[in-house]
């Protein structure tokens, strides 16, 4: 078993994806992903597969960036960890979006992969 906390594995796999997101990079953010992820962005619809991941965030628009802070991080087994997150997404027009990201990552081998992922709307207040 790694010595690595799960809040530090969990930054690991949210600064790839938030780079990917401030580069649009759909290609790279698909990297943290497993191939079988289940995957509820913004739509209202949920989608699977580390391919649907990479066409969603290839459709959202250029010059997106997105900031977070670790709310939670834990480890429910040895190979899982659930990682919760505020997330505050800005749009090329400079509209924010506040969400909350949860994500259950899945041990593969000596990697971490998204292998859930859910978006959801942050309470204001």
């Amino acid at each position: 078993m790694s010595d690595r906390s799960n809040e530090t594995i969990f930054a690991d796999v949210l600064a790839v994806w938030k780079h990917g997101i401030d580069v649009h990079d759909p290609a790279e953010i698909g990297t943290v992903f497993a191939k079988d992820a289940l995957f509820q962005g913004g739509h209202p619809e949920p989608s699977q597969g580390r391919a649907a991941v990479v066409e969603y965030y290839d459709s959202q628009p250029v010059g997106l960036s997105v900031d977070y802070e670790i709310i939670d991080a834990r480890r429910s087994a040895n190979d899982v960890i659930t990682g919760y997150a505020a997330a505050n997404f800005t749009f090329p027009d400079g509209e924010l979006v506040r969400r909350h990201v949860t994500m259950v990552l899945e041990r593969a081998g000596d990697r971490w992969l998204v292998g859930h992922y859910h978006v959801s709307l942050k309470p204001t207040g």
